[in-house]
């Protein structure tokens, strides 16, 4: 188990500074925050995440772990169990730091550069961020555009990382951002399609 969360906890690092949402500290309250939640029950974890996403008819080979909020960033992980790979949704701050124009433009790669660039001088060190396709699949009642990228990072034991990174629409309009990564080598979009095919929006009453 402690190496599952050192995995989770570097992967959820790497993801907040890529979304620039790193800061002093992060480290401690992201390890604080998961320590919290060791002990909730599935249905008490996916209640809770019930104001963004409903989560309830998620197959029982997936597991959601964690709902965090960080700076007013919300971020909810998934893990497939048997291949540990990682499901990540954010509901972030600042909406325009990747929005569906993004992923569906031919500058994305450009866009990606930009902010490796930007947060270059973070905790965690990405030499390349690599877009080499881009697609679409089914979640939250819509289709959601997505871009494959793998990952090389200077500075951590989890060296290389490869997935998707999406966009999908909320039903309050705002943006949430669909990840879904493991290990280089490791990564199967058939998981990644099983799970968001399964990722309901939340029906709000006006």
């Amino acid at each position: 188990m402690k190496g599952c969360l050192s995995f989770i906890i570097k992967i959820i690092i790497a993801v907040l500074v890529f979304f620039g949402l790193q800061h002093i500290g992060a480290i401690d309250f992201i390890k604080s925050k998961i320590n919290d939640y060791q002990n909730k029950t599935q249905e008490e974890i996916v209640d809770k995440t019930k104001d963004v996403v409903d989560l309830s008819e998620i197959d029982e080979e997936y597991t959601i772990d964690k709902n965090l909020k960080i700076l007013k960033n919300r971020m909810i992980i998934a893990q497939h169990n048997a291949t540990d790979q990682k499901m990540i949704m954010i509901e972030p701050k600042d909406e325009t730091i990747l929005t569906k124009e993004d992923i569906n433009s031919e500058k994305l790669q450009e866009k990606i550069d930009g902010i490796i660039n930007k947060y270059k001088y973070q905790v965690v060190k990405f030499d390349k961020i690599e877009v080499n396709k881009q697609g679409e699949m089914e979640g939250l009642d819509q289709k959601i555009p997505y871009a494959k990228v793998k990952a090389e990072i200077s500075n951590l034991p989890v060296k290389d990382i490869e997935g998707i990174v999406g966009v999908a629409e909320l039903e309050n309009g705002k943006n949430l951002i669909v990840i879904s990564v493991n290990e280089n080598g490791k990564y199967s979009q058939i998981i990644t399609d099983a799970f968001y095919k399964k990722v309901k929006n939340v029906k709000r009453i006006q």
